[in-house]
Formats: C-alpha cells, structure tokens, sequence
C-alpha cells in the first residue's frame, strides 16, 4: 500500500464517505503521504466534519481500518487542538 492508493481510495469513495460519515474533506498526511511509510507505519487520516459525533468519528475509523487493514490514526479539528499541530498537519495534508 501507498500513497497513491490511499488518495485513489478516498477520492473514489468521496461521496460514500460523505454520505455516511457527514464529511466535508478528508486526506492524507504523515510517513504516507511524505512516501517514508515502513511495514509499521499508520495511516494518518485528516478529516473535517460537516456533523462531527461519535457515530460519524467511530465510524469512519472503524471503515477505514478495514478498507485498508491497517491502523488509522484520525485527526481532526476540534476546539482543543493546538494551533501549531494543526498548522503542521495543514502544511503537509494531500486531499482526497
């Protein structure tokens, strides 16, 4: 798995993804994005919420872990967040 076909995925998916988890972007950051993942390596997953609770989050990461079998690591903005972790994940994030 790589870059390429995670975005070719989500992008593919696009309209699902925004139907069934209230998105209203979703991408890719991290070792996959910058083409440095390893056999252990998560996918790194950014995601704006049109309708942001616990089904849409759960769910989405439970999809996405198995669409891919892989561990997903889900980031998204929320009040909490630190400014500068969402600046560095907003520099880097390729859009699906």
């Amino acid at each position: 798995m790589n870059k390429v076909y995670i975005l070719k995925f989500l992008k593919d998916h696009k309209k699902e993804l925004k139907e069934n988890f209230g998105l209203v972007r979703i991408g890719l950051f991290g070792s996959y994005a910058k083409d440095m993942a390893n056999d252990e390596s998560d996918i790194d997953i950014y995601v704006e919420f049109k309708d942001k609770n616990f089904k849409n989050i759960a769910g989405l990461w439970n999809y996405l872990e198995e669409q891919f079998s892989k561990k997903v690591d889900l980031f998204y903005i929320h009040k909490n967040m630190r400014k500068s972790l969402k600046n560095n994940i907003e520099k880097e994030v390729i859009y699906g």
